[in-house]
């Protein structure tokens, strides 16, 4: 009996090769899975692996797994879509298309009418959430009807989806929707644009911000079917600098402001209905983590992130390291109060090189901090990690003591100390001539490798350890 393979499978896989078999409580909670659904995917995949000799013990399992390096493409070969993905299938091609025609539809998808019909009551209700109605005329097919501009919301958020989970999803997919979402002749001009956005307008915050205003841009401009006149576009609204200046001053600081008037007017997005502002403001917002009607909040999100930080890496946050991950702080606040939040996989951190205790304290926060934003995703999480070991204040101005080491031995390692501990060694001095040089030369911190007779009141003292 062959076994059926879903996407769930190869994400399953997937986190199973980043933790290296362990954390099997993340699986269940990145996935939403009970533990026992968990076993069953990876004994699923277990059982896929040709010529494998079977075992019913889970670290055995998963080691055979982890041994297995093409399991991947092999699984994909034989992926099936699932009912979350045919119903996902399903409103892209109603929101793209206008209407379904199940007839021809159950025969791609291999289901029947009745299951189809069965979908459209999910499709009713996610499209719902959008102001947006799916009808059923007998004979004719299924018809979507509501305001254009809802319409291009929606697809805005189906497209992203698309484009972050794409690696995942079956290949019907690709058949149907790659020519539209990468069209080699938009591509060009458009990824020029949208880097020229990143790079120039202080936008390059977080993950999948390509992926965003891509899919924004394909619904609501490439794929309008409308059209829009020139008086109605960004860039003849927006011509003057003044009725600019009121829309995005509050998102961009006097100088990314300038830049990016600029940039926008001779960007393809300069073609994009004036009257669609209110969206595109907020697609801005998400790329530059300016959210001023979440700020009033920041104190209040800023003391769950405090004692969160505090118990999983043992360490209170810097002023300076407060104000770097505000962005992300105010992002992820603005994210858990969305209505319409479709849920999204994002895997984009399998493709970096992590090492495993990083790994493992990334897990910690986002168990903790799902507690509170309950669609937070992992790379936010990991973000925060990564700012967290790039935010240094300014490097203190130190004098090294020592005693028993000799001095050519502590000299050599005085790269990797001012790196650890974020300091400029001014001197290395012996404990016996630190008398003498007191009195030329001016202490305000001493780092020192073991306890000392110093007179702690005098100057700060700093504990310096061997351990790189």
């Amino acid at each position: 009996m062959s076994i059926a393979i879903y996407s769930k499978h190869l994400r399953v896989l997937s986190l199973i090769n980043f933790t290296g078999g362990g954390n099997l409580d993340f699986l269940e909670s990145f996935l939403k899975l009970s533990k026992a659904n968990l076993n069953l995917y990876i004994k699923d995949i277990y059982n896929s692996i040709p010529n494998v000799q079977k075992t019913s013990r889970l670290d055995l399992i998963t080691k055979e797994i982890l041994e297995f390096n093409s399991l991947f493409s092999e699984l994909k070969k034989i992926q099936i879509i699932s009912k979350e993905e045919r119903i996902f299938f399903l409103i892209l091609k109603i929101l793209i298309e206008g209407n379904l025609n199940l007839e021809t539809l159950s025969k791609k998808l291999e289901v029947s009418r009745r299951t189809l019909n069965g979908d459209l009551v999910d499709i009713k209700k996610d499209l719902d959430n959008f102001h947006l109605i799916v009808e059923s005329h007998t004979g004719k097919g299924i018809f979507l009807t509501g305001k254009n501009t809802d319409r291009k919301r929606a697809l805005s958020c189906y497209i992203y989806k698309f484009l972050v989970e794409e690696q995942y999803l079956p290949k019907v997919f690709t058949n149907y929707f790659s020519f539209l979402f990468h069209n080699d002749e938009m591509d060009i001009f458009l990824k020029k644009d949208i880097e020229t956005f990143l790079n120039n307008c202080n936008m390059d915050n977080f993950f999948c911000n390509r992926e965003l205003l891509k899919a924004f841009y394909i619904s609501f401009q490439y794929l309008d079917h409308p059209g829009n006149n020139y008086k109605d576009s960004f860039q003849y609204s927006l011509k003057n600098f003044s009725t600019f200046k009121f829309y995005f001053s509050k998102i961009f600081t006097d100088k990314d402001l300038e830049t990016f008037y600029n940039v926008l007017h001779n960007s393809l997005f300069k073609n994009i209905d004036f009257n669609e502002i209110p969206y595109f403001l907020n697609i801005i917002k998400i790329c530059t983590g300016n959210f001023p009607e979440e700020a009033i909040f920041y104190s209040d999100h800023l003391k769950v992130w405090k004692d969160i930080i505090n118990k999983n890496l043992n360490r209170d946050l810097t002023p300076k390291e407060e104000d770097a991950l505000k962005k992300i702080i105010l992002r992820v606040g603005f994210a858990s109060k969305q209505k319409h939040y479709i849920p999204i996989q994002e895997f984009s951190f399998l493709n970096l090189n992590i090492d495993k205790n990083i790994i493992d304290k990334c897990i910690s926060l986002f168990q903790d901090l799902k507690l509170h934003y309950w669609n937070i995703s992992f790379i936010d999480v990991m973000s925060i990690f990564f700012i967290l070991n790039s935010v240094k204040e300014k490097p203190k101005e130190i004098i090294v003591l020592y005693k028993d080491i000799p001095k050519y031995i502590v000299e050599n390692l005085k790269i990797q100390l001012e790196h650890k501990y974020n300091v400029i060694i001014k001197e290395f001095v012996n404990e016996h001539f630190f008398e003498t040089f007191k009195k030329n030369n001016s202490v305000k911190t001493v780092g020192v490798f073991t306890e000392l007779n110093l007179d702690s009141n005098e100057f700060e003292t700093l504990k310096l350890d061997l351990n790189f």
